[in-house]
């Protein structure tokens, strides 16, 4: 009588056969763009819009380089793309409606900052969708500002004191002087640092504005909170507290130190793009101004977004879609298969700005 094990054993040998050649036919059909070619670079820009856009704190950040990218197919339509970024701050705080193209690469010199990303992007043939990003952002290296330039100030924690006090000033005096006579609230504390020559402190801020007015914001029994409606307006500053020595008056005896605040502030109205921000920023946070984080010198890009095909779709206006997408070059298969004669992928791909 025929043992009923065979037929079993070899059910078991040819779905593993099966599902080895499904993978090996995925590894053979996988493929490896150069980094630097422009297609590569369609999806890395295509990517750094989408993270930039699902970030709500801190600044916008710009492509430094592109460090890995494979495209696998996928079932039953379509490809897969990953991607491994790194990243540079950009002077453009996520706030700021101008493009990221546009804005200024914080230079090491005011401690720079830098991001890695992993993405996973879907290539369909009416253009790309992010499914998953995954990012992370540090400041350089002390020791590294301090070899660049010996002179130039370091980043101090966000929960100094010092710097809460200097936004709060520099937030004092532009709600005194605002044209608008609107009231404007602290919405974060994004940046800053202490010099000694001359001795002041300095700090980069973002504020919005409130339903109350100047004078009603005087009154403790208003409730004054951030507006995001058609009447929203939120804006960016960079303040000083500088520390002026003591003057001797004419008996001799000296006046106390004084302080001199100076204030730098630019408004978005939502029709550029403030709303959109604001209507994010309270989303997530309520309207609660966010914990800088116990020694931390930078609001981190911490960003981890997932989604399915289906749901992604149904957000899919918050970042615009590219234009269709071009087909991959095909360059080699996946390197852990042993074939000899395939050149290695072209990557990682150049340096933009600096590497920190």
């Amino acid at each position: 009588m025929r043992s009923p094990v065979a037929p079993a054993l070899l059910g078991l040998i040819l779905g593993f056969c099966i599902a080895n050649a499904a993978v090996l036919l995925d590894l053979l059909q996988t493929e490896f763009p150069a980094c630097d070619d422009p297609e590569t670079e369609r999806m890395a820009d295509f990517a750094v819009n989408h993270i930039n856009a699902k970030n709500n704190h801190g600044y916008k950040f710009d492509i430094n380089s592109i460090k890995m990218v494979k495209v696998l197919p996928r079932r039953p339509f379509g490809k897969v793309a990953f991607l491994e970024l790194n990243l540079l701050e950009t002077k453009c705080h996520v706030s700021n409606p101008l493009p990221v193209e546009n804005c200024t690469i914080r230079p090491p010199t005011e401690h720079a900052v830098e991001g890695d990303c992993d993405v996973k992007l879907l290539i369909v043939d009416e253009g790309y969708k992010v499914l998953s990003s995954h990012c992370h952002s540090s400041e350089d290296s002390v020791e590294d500002v301090r070899r660049l330039c010996p002179d130039c100030p370091i980043l101090s924690r966000l929960d100094d004191s010092k710097l809460k006090e200097t936004a709060n000033s520099g937030l004092a005096k532009f709600n005194a002087e605002n044209v608008d006579g609107i009231h404007y609230q602290l919405l974060e504390l994004s940046r800053g640092f202490s010099t000694h020559l001359p001795l002041g402190t300095h700090v980069e801020f973002a504020i919005a504005a409130t339903n109350c007015s100047r004078q009603q914001a005087q009154d403790p029994a208003e409730h004054c909170h951030v507006v995001t409606d058609e009447h929203a307006r939120n804006g960016f500053c960079k303040a000083s507290v500088i520390h002026l020595p003591p003057v001797p008056v004419v008996d001799g005896e000296p006046k106390p130190p004084a302080e001199e605040v100076t204030l730098d502030c630019t408004l978005y109205d939502h029709q550029a793009g403030g709303s959109h921000f604001l209507e994010h920023y309270m989303h997530h946070l309520g309207k609660n101004i966010p914990s800088p984080g116990t020694g931390r010198r930078v609001l981190d890009l911490i960003h981890s977004h997932n989604d399915t095909h289906a749901s992604h779709e149904s957000h899919s206006a918050e970042v615009p879609a590219v234009v269709a997408a071009k087909p991959v070059v095909k360059r080699a298969v996946d390197l852990t298969v042993p074939i000899s004669g395939i050149p290695p992928p072209v990557c990682p791909g150049r340096i933009r700005h600096f590497k920190i």
